[in-house]
């Protein structure tokens, strides 16, 4: 391949919403694919997105075998989409999943995925190679890609993640609750001068109101971080599932006129990386 790019599989936030006003910006939650013009290929979390990148993955030869996934945390709607993933079922594939969270090791996640009581799927019928990995020392070097994560606040605990490659980068903070009146540093230091931040806007500021200690943040808070990193293009996303197309088009828009750069993430778009 001769460009990178970045794709968004699911942009949902909490729950897929298979609803027919909110066909724009898709249904699917939190999925994200990274791939570098060397073929390198990063996905940040394993919503239900997860299932169609899977799909492409296996009907294109021209994929790396090799597959790297970044969690941001392991709520479900960040992990649903774990056992539709078509390279788990492929001897061809090594997937290295990574992870890291005070109060819950990655290592232990297989053991909750896999419990054959709630899917009929267990570890003998997976033929990738799979690995599950907690991040230590706050970086992973994949080649000539830097990854680095900051914690930011949400119920259990997130991560927020920065991939830098080739004079570029990208950011990816989502289920990003900041303090009430003032924004998290380690966010805004992690995203300094990004090329792209993907940054959760869940809420309406009038309802992130009503929804303290969700974990969420809201268009304008993604706004004001993409000013104070001095950050170029912001990405709106993990969309309220209560949002349909209209009010998800009416926060971009809002976004808009405070940060002219920004778009709102809908399953489909792609961006050059």
């Amino acid at each position: 391949m001769s460009k990178g790019y970045i794709e968004f599989w699911g942009t949902r936030g909490s729950n897929p919403t298979p609803d027919k006003d909110k066909i724009k910006f898709g249904g699917d939650t939190s999925c994200v694919e990274v791939r570098t013009d060397q073929n390198d290929l990063i996905i940040f979390d394993m919503g239900t997105g997860l299932r169609n990148l899977g799909k492409k993955i296996i009907s294109d030869s021209s994929y790396n075998k090799t597959i790297h996934i970044f969690l941001s945390h392991y709520h479900f709607d960040h992990i649903m989409g774990f056992l539709s993933f078509a390279p788990l079922f492929d001897s061809k594939y090594t997937i290295n999943i990574y992870g890291e969270n005070q109060n819950t090791n990655i290592e232990k996640l297989p053991d909750m995925l896999l419990q054959n009581n709630f899917w009929p799927v267990d570890k003998k019928m997976l033929n990738a190679t799979i690995n599950f990995k907690t991040i230590e020392n706050n970086k992973i070097n994949i080649n000539n890609i830097k990854i680095t994560h900051a914690l930011h606040g949400h119920p259990n605990g997130a991560n927020t993640y920065r991939m830098d490659y080739d004079g570029k980068s990208v950011v990816y903070c989502t289920d990003c609750e900041h303090p009430e009146g003032s924004l998290n540093p380690n966010v805004v230091n992690i995203c300094n001068q990004a090329d792209i931040l993907i940054h959760d806007s869940h809420f309406t500021i009038n309802d992130l109101d009503n929804h303290r200690g969700w974990g969420h943040s809201s268009w304008k808070q993604a706004t004001d971080v993409m000013i104070e990193s001095q950050a170029k293009q912001l990405i709106l996303f993990h969309h309220s599932p209560d949002y349909n197309d209209n009010q998800i088009a009416e926060i971009e828009q809002n976004a808009q006129a405070k940060f002219p750069n920004t778009i709102s993430s809908f399953q489909g778009l792609s961006l050059d990386f």
